[in-house]
């Protein structure tokens, strides 16, 4: 019997040494895209109450728009920043977007630097947020992160994206 075991433990092993285990260089992006939207998913967690959301943001430059929807599609809440303005459903709001996300939601989403994270897997960034990347996806031969984890430093906000799509549109 202990034969056997070894017998079969030993073949074991060698079919796992005859494994092809190369690792795969994939590709990040060089530069930033100046016009790019991604959409997917979100969870906030802030002292354990988590909720979740869809999302869309699209970038133009500097200018960006961030849209949330809740579950089914049965509301959203548009937010756009361009040439120093910020409107939130239409309406002009005179504070930075992240005061203004803090004061209605009790977080904000650190969308300035989303686009090094998604790009060029730049995960050091800020020093306000902790980022992990724990998934990635490749399209079309580049590798951009699927999973997503921000945990605030000084606050007690996680969030965690999910990313379904990302398009580079110039």
């Amino acid at each position: 019997m202990k034969r056997i075991i070894m017998t079969c433990f030993a073949l074991f092993l060698s079919s796992c040494s005859t494994l092809n285990i190369q690792p795969i260089k994939l590709a990040y992006q060089q530069t930033l895209p100046s016009v790019w939207e991604a959409h997917g998913r979100l969870s906030v967690s802030i002292n354990n109450d988590t909720k979740t959301s869809g999302f869309e943001v699209s970038f133009n430059h500097h200018d960006y728009k961030l849209i949330l929807s809740t579950a089914l599609g049965f509301g959203q809440i548009s937010i756009e920043f361009n040439q120093q303005k910020l409107l939130v459903n239409d309406k002009l709001i005179n504070l930075m977007f992240n005061q203004w996300m803090m004061s209605e939601m009790g977080w904000y989403l650190p969308i300035d630097i989303l686009a090094k994270i998604l790009f060029k897997n730049e995960i050091n960034s800020t020093r306000l947020w902790q980022t992990k990347i724990s998934r990635y996806q490749l399209i079309n031969g580049i590798q951009y992160p699927k999973v997503i984890r921000f945990n605030h430093l000084t606050k007690p906000i996680k969030i965690k994206l999910l990313i379904n799509e990302v398009n580079q549109l110039k």
